[in-house]
């Protein structure tokens, strides 16, 4: 069992699979749109969408803008917290654990529904919706566990053929207009000042949630401050062009004053039955079939958000902290995704039980009901982002991302909130005087308000957890980071004030990732006490007083850019430090691309010697690809406790299972014999140092050597 999720897994295209099978394009179009003309009376579905994206990418420009400074698995969770404080973001948390549970356990009523209605038509079989519904969950349950990138293979091959068909349906449509003409009735504003506007809204932003879940992700990806962004802006531009162009197309094929009808009477049959006149009944059959997987892959894509949701809760142990265990051969959070699991099952069998309508109680109810919590979180987020970008002097952020977009993106969702409460009725099919009409929005203010309880509970009775609420995978380590010695009193012992983990009982030897957001100080000290002797260190700066005077900048310069592109661990709860750089597509970037220039003011006269150390380090590494670890220090008065090997053999494992090789430069003959240990060999010849100086040994690592150390 570990604490922490598989790192490296997900690139660009893997999240944005993740995002779009979320959104689970043909069963909006094909059941979500046809359901809003018919229940709205009418047609400005399309534009909303439109309008909608748009307002998701103003919403987006301050959600990525802080996902470059945040990396955490509990996302929206975490940005309230960090913005708004702590005990508005634990309220944040247990809405976004109901929104997100809701949507997802609302899919196996579709699911079920519909699978049920083809087997029925297709060969007369009378299957029970829950049956399928539960044949569904139990192949979800397992993939829950297994890697994460196992799972995005999964949704790219279901998303890539859902998409196809969107298309080719698209095309048909295109091309056989009613009465011959297109038309652009369905994409005018003046759709939006109807006495619907706010079922429209809502129902177009349930279209897009799950294009929040980059962020969801950004412990797992390669490059967290890059992908999450790009990941993010491609699902929404996607997303937002696919739903209005597809919306658009419908109507302009049915026209635009038949559409009302026409979706009343056929309802979700109806983008198939036109689509089979055309292209017959095969092609359309493949359709039917592929609504049925596309809400398969959001099931799969929204049980793996709450999972990570809840492994987030309880690594920071908001809630119980077993929820934030990872499997250590998958970096699955198997105890989170368990727990969706038999949430899941309970509601499943409930629902069946009761002989509740699983396409409108379950899914349809379910569904909107979460998608009305996202907005809740959206607004909130933005809010948090202003507080965040507020209270930080330097970020390298502009005003339109920190302040301008978020307040716009905060105004306008407010706006489609109210506009959705004050029209909840109509989106439900319901009368006003309806208890589902407020008990339902009224949910989300009571766990809001539980939330917000809780988290002053813990303010008050836990300050130790409180005060790691919002550090994702820095929390484990935050309490120790905030008050760690920087050296042993005179005698050579640790002073007996120490942080949580440091006392002279057994150290903890479980190794964390250390976000962008970590203070430098903390993890920049560990490597100057550590590195401030040696021979690598004499050779650089031979005066004892100029060293200690020179590391702990050069080590500050040398963290704070690791935690931007590179990958810090750290073991003992930060009596220990690994950095790691990637260098899978190039060389690693391990160095600033001022290095030159601040070495030169750093170091002054020794500043020679460095320059002439990066030279010699960069003329030797290895082209091919591998990751690289450019360092790993452990507290001189902790050193021999075996906190090193473990911060290497974390990052090992890791790079075992995706098949990447290692790199580094031992500085002495006795860490060579502890890397040979570990299965590095000696590739090539000693770098030796200008100067009589000492000799570094590169050493390599191919992938699956040792893999059960």
């Amino acid at each position: 069992m570990s604490s922490a999720l598989a790192r490296n897994r997900l690139g660009v295209a893997s999240i944005v699979f993740f995002i779009v099978s979320a959104a689970a394009p043909l069963t909006v179009i094909g059941s979500g749109a046809v359901l809003t003309f018919a229940n709205t009376k009418t047609i400005g579905i399309p534009i909303a969408y439109a309008v909608i994206a748009v307002v998701l990418a103003l919403f987006a420009v301050g959600y990525v803008a802080m996902s470059r400074h945040i990396t955490n698995a509990g996302a929206f969770y975490t940005y309230v917290a960090q913005g708004l404080g702590r005990v508005p973001g634990v309220g944040a948390s247990f809405v976004a654990v109901l929104a997100y549970n809701a949507m997802q356990v609302g899919l196996y009523g579709g699911f079920g529904a519909i699978l049920a209605s083809h087997l029925n038509t297709w060969f007369g079989w009378s299957v029970p919706w829950w049956a399928l519904a539960l044949l569904a969950w139990l192949v979800i349950a397992v993939l829950g566990v297994l890697r994460i990138d196992f799972n995005s293979r999964v949704l790219a091959v279901l998303l890539t053929a859902e998409c196809l068909i969107m298309l080719v349906f698209n095309v048909v449509e295109l091309g056989n207009p009613a009465d011959g003409t297109i038309t652009f009735d369905s994409l005018s504003p003046s759709n939006l000042v109807t006495a619907g506007v706010g079922a429209l809204l809502v129902t177009a932003v349930t279209g897009f949630v799950g294009f929040e879940g980059g962020a969801v992700y950004a412990e797992e990806s390669r490059d967290p401050r890059r992908t999450v962004a790009r990941a993010t802006y491609i699902a929404v531009a996607f997303v937002g062009v696919l739903y209005a162009v597809s919306a658009w197309a419908l109507t302009v094929a049915i026209g635009p004053d038949r559409i009302v009808d026409a979706a009343t009477q056929q309802q979700a049959d109806l983008i198939f039955t036109f689509n089979a006149g055309f292209l017959g009944g095969w092609i359309v059959d493949t359709g039917r079939i592929l609504i049925v997987t596309s809400l398969f892959a959001a099931l799969v894509s929204f049980h793996n958000t709450v999972a990570r949701y809840l492994f987030a809760l309880g690594r920071e142990k908001v809630l119980p902290a077993g929820l934030g265990s990872t499997n250590r051969r998958t970096g699955s959070p198997y105890v989170g995704s368990l727990t969706q699991t038999v949430l899941a099952f309970g509601v499943i069998v409930v629902f069946a039980a009761a002989g509740l309508d699983p396409l409108i109680d379950l899914m349809y109810i379910g569904t909107t009901f979460g998608g009305l919590g996202v907005v809740i979180l959206m607004a909130l987020t933005s809010i948090s982002v202003i507080g965040y970008f507020g209270r930080r002097g330097d970020t390298g952020e502009n005003a339109w991302r920190k302040f301008v977009s978020p307040a716009i993106a905060a105004i306008l969702l407010l706006v489609v909130l109210w506009l959705t409460l004050d029209q909840y009725s109509t989106l439900l099919g319901l009368p006003a005087g309806h208890p589902a009409v407020w008990i339902l929005p009224l949910t989300f203010a009571v766990f809001g308000v539980a939330g917000i309880c809780w988290g002053a509970y813990l303010k008050s009775a836990r300050p130790s957890v409180y005060a790691a609420i919002g550090l994702g995978a820095n929390s484990v380590i935050g309490r120790a980071s905030q008050d760690l010695p920087a050296r042993t009193d005179s005698s050579g012992v640790i002073p007996a004030i120490t942080s949580p983990g440091l006392a002279m009982g057994p150290i903890r030897h479980e190794v964390f990732r250390i976000g962008a957001d970590h203070p430098i100080g903390p993890v920049s000290r560990v490597l100057s006490e550590a590195f401030v002797t040696g021979e690598v260190a004499e050779w650089l700066v031979p005066d004892p007083e100029d060293r200690r005077r020179i590391y702990p900048a050069y080590w500050a310069m040398a963290v704070e850019h690791a935690l931007g592109v590179g990958e810090v661990f750290a073991g003992g709860e930060l009596s220990g430090v690994s950095v790691w750089y990637p260098a899978v597509f190039g060389p690693p970037h391990a160095s600033p691309r001022d290095w030159d220039q601040r070495i030169d003011v750093m170091c002054g006269p020794y500043a020679p010697r460095f320059h002439a150390l990066h030279h010699a380090m960069d003329a030797a590494h290895p082209k091919a690809p591998h990751h690289y670890l450019a360092y790993v220090a452990v507290l001189p008065e902790l050193q021999s406790r075996g906190i090193g090997t473990a911060l290497v053999q974390h990052r090992l494992r890791e790079l075992d299972i995706a098949s990447m090789p290692a790199y580094l430069e031992a500085t002495n003959r006795r860490n060579l014999a502890l890397y040979v240990h570990l299965g590095f060999q000696p590739t090539g010849g000693p770098i030796a140092l200008p100067d009589n100086g000492p000799k570094l040994y590169p050493m390599w690592r191919p992938p699956s050597v040792h893999r059960g150390l």
